[in-house]
């Protein structure tokens, strides 16, 4: 289990993009509808408990049971129900608050400029060096701000100095806010050359230093400080020991990141950053309500993981998200939670002390590819680490039994029976834990059950909408799906039901939905699907009844996401008022209602396949999102009830060219478009068996042959 952490700390990069103990990818993502995943899956995770979680989604589960950082999701827009999700599964941004690109909030300059007025003090840059960096960018540079300049300001209006020395102070504070980067010379020109009071030159050595340190003198300015440190001013004595820790952390860090920012942690001077830590808790010890306490328990999380410490870091992140109050934080627990995963979940590999890390860490490491890292010697190993919180222990004992060991019989024993009078994210772990087992031991009453009772117990958020989810499976897999669309069910959520109709639900299923939907668009969603289905299973007769219910205007309205569209506005229920125009190729074709009526009398009728065929081109129909079964893991997976076998147009096509009745230019069409079908990749676009090159070979030199003089052999010059 055991492996340097040193050297995994310094491969993060590689472990965000490569290792599968990693947390998340943020491209793209489309959700996965199912409640098992053993692996990491980046885009699905669950409001419970499990290796298939992105950690930071296990992470702010436990936080939210401790009161600590609520459970807040996302409020689902268009381009999430593009990419077909719900409320549940969901990728891990729909917890986290939208990430900023603009530059971080100065103080309000209103206050620095009053006070700059009031000492008759002119200020010629607008905007500080330090407020203009964007959120979350790291820079010497940002405390060079208005905040920082007004700090000193009000200490020197508050300092016995007198008035000239004070408005110098100022000025060259002000100064100094232009840039953070100037030689020794540069820098000599914007400090006061007149202070003389001992006070006076106290300030004017803080702000040498200040300057040498923003410029990246680290060695200097720690002499500077240093000065300082017997100061008779608080402020400058405290300060000062601050900013010794910082410069000698800053001065450790300088060659420790390449050019393009990734920590190359061996370069590190450990001499220098020990230094640093040793400050930092000096400071802490004097100060420990100082003004730079939070940034000084702040920047020791970043001395220990460059030290490659995870214990002591894990004991930073620890007390920062569970004992420590807001303003005892440098960061909020959204960007702690961030933060903690890229510096220590996703790299660490070493069993840490802090049970609320070392259980998120666990669930990492029972992912099974390429093979789970944990073993049940190391987690029994982990008893004492959990000593204050057993419940959450033995719900990891149970989980490795489900996801690493399968064995739900093992894990049910490990899980509490009876329910509780409320639902916490631990105890809904638990029992959603449980109803997996008894489903994975095929006892799907047992389960059906349990995830009934647990419904009206769901409080927090997102618990309700997964045992819809849970729900919905099980009444699938049990040959109950009629439960999920009747009056009184209590399965709500639309994109669940509108996988199961497009997927799984059977012509009578689909025909009680169009009548008694109260959503528009789950009516609209059944009506669709029952057509089309009716069509592409060669169900004629049924088709042209069907038809009569749709009204003779219909909707322009384009059914996207509920037919499992993505990015796409996809169709509306006139796709079934084709009437054949818009014939680009030149063959002619009559209406979809016409073409359907042929293929009832006579299934091989050359015109009618070709047609059928043509329906389906000029539609993008190829590959159409309802032809699609989703795996027998996930919802939506299992048989469906809808009878007969799916249309092809190739297979349409080959029917038209075997027959040797049939008019040479349907014969010709058949041909021109089959051969077509592996255009231009050389990859069939039309669905049905694939047919070798020789075949298609075969199919040019007959259309160029004997059908030469049809439209279609005069303008194909090419097979594929």
């Amino acid at each position: 289990m055991r492996i340097g952490l040193l050297s995994s700390l310094t491969l993060a990069l590689g472990a965000l993009l490569s290792n599968q103990a990693q947390a998340s990818s943020d491209d793209s993502c489309y959700p996965n509808w199912t409640l098992v995943k053993d692996n990491l899956d980046t885009c699905s995770s669950l409001p419970f408990l499990n290796p298939g979680n992105d950690s930071r989604v296990n992470l702010r589960l436990l936080l939210a049971d401790s009161g600590a950082l609520s459970v807040v999701p996302k409020v689902l827009n268009a381009d999430d129900q593009a990419e077909g999700y719900g409320p549940v599964p969901f990728p891990v941004w729909h917890l986290a608050p939208p990430s900023s690109d603009e530059p971080t909030q100065a103080t309000d300059d209103t206050d620095l400029n009053g006070r700059l007025e009031s000492l008759q003090v002119v200020r010629e840059t607008p905007k500080a060096a330090g407020d203009a960096f964007l959120s979350g960018e790291g820079s010497r540079c940002r405390s060079n701000s208005d905040a920082s300049a007004q700090a000193f300001i009000d200490q020197l209006i508050a300092a016995d100095l007198p008035d000239g020395e004070r408005q110098a102070l100022a000025q060259s504070r002000v100064n100094l806010l232009a840039a953070c980067d100037w030689d020794s010379t540069q820098l000599s020109s914007l400090l006061p050359a007149t202070v003389q009071s001992p006070l006076g030159k106290g300030f004017a050595t803080y702000l040498q230093a200040a300057g040498d340190f923003y410029s990246g003198r680290f060695s200097e300015a720690d002499t500077g400080f240093t000065r300082l440190k017997d100061s008779p001013n608080a402020w400058l004595k405290e300060t000062a020991l601050y900013m010794n820790a910082r410069s000698a952390l800053n001065n450790a860090q300088q060659n420790a990141f390449d050019e393009y920012g990734m920590p190359e942690l061996e370069h590190v001077d450990k001499s220098l950053l020990q230094q640093a830590e040793t400050g930092f808790d000096a400071y802490l010890q004097t100060y420990p309500q100082g003004a730079y306490a939070a940034s000084a328990k702040g920047l020791l999380r970043r001395v220990h993981w460059l030290a490659g410490n995870a214990d002591k870091l894990a004991a930073d992140y620890a007390w920062q998200m569970t004992q420590a109050k807001d303003d005892q934080r440098n960061l909020s627990l959204d960007e702690l939670v961030e933060e903690v995963d890229n510096k220590l979940l996703m790299v660490n590999r070493s069993p840490l002390g802090t049970p609320l890390l070392l259980a998120v860490n666990d669930l990492m490491w029972m992912r099974g590819q390429p093979e789970p890292l944990l073993t049940r010697e190391a987690l029994l190993q982990q008893k004492a680490a959990f000593a204050a919180q057993p419940a959450l222990y033995d719900y990891l004992q149970a989980a490795f039994a489900f996801y690493v060991e399968h064995n739900p019989d093992a894990a049910l024993k490990l899980l509490p029976a009876e329910l509780p009078a409320s639902l916490d994210y631990l105890a809904f772990s638990q029992q959603t834990l449980r109803g997996l087992a008894l489903e994975a031991k095929n006892d799907g009453p047992g389960a059906q059950a349990l995830w009934l009772q647990l419904l009206p117990l769901a409080k927090q958020p997102l618990q309700r909408e997964q045992l819809e989810l849970a729900l919905a499976m099980n009444y699938e897999r049990n040959g109950q799906l009629a439960k999920v669309f009747a009056a009184d069910s209590p399965i709500k959520t639309p994109q669940v039901r509108f996988i199961l109709l497009r997927h799984v639900a059977g012509a009578e299923l689909l025909r009680q939905q169009i009548g008694q939907a109260a959503d528009p668009l789950e009516r609209n969603t059944a009506q669709f699907v029952l057509l089309y289905k009716d069509l592409m299973r060669s169900q004629y007769a049924a088709f042209a009844n069907d038809l009569k219910q749709l009204p003779a205007s219909v909707s322009e309205d384009k059914l996207g996401y509920s037919l499992g569209y993505v990015y796409s506005n996809g169709l509306s229920l006139q796709l079934f008022q084709w009437n054949g125009a818009n014939a680009d190729s030149g063959y002619v074709c009559p209406s979809i209602v016409e073409t359907a009526a042929t293929l009832e009398k006579d299934g091989k009728h050359p015109q009618g396949l070709n047609c059928f065929g043509e329906f389906i081109r000029r539609n993008g129909l190829d590959g159409m999102p309802l032809d699609n079964q989703p795996d027998k893991q996930s919802l939506g997976g299992t048989e469906p009830a809808f009878k007969g076998q799916l249309f092809s147009r190739l297979e349409g096509y080959k029917q038209v060219i075997a027959n040797t009745k049939a008019p040479r230019n349907d014969r010709a069409y058949a041909l021109y478009r089959a051969i077509n079908c592996y255009a231009p990749s050389g990859n069939n676009n039309c669905g049905g068996e694939e047919v070798e090159p020789a075949v298609r070979k075969a199919w040019f030199r007959q259309l160029k042959g004997s059908l030469a003089d049809t439209q279609w052999g005069k303008s194909l010059q090419y097979y594929w």
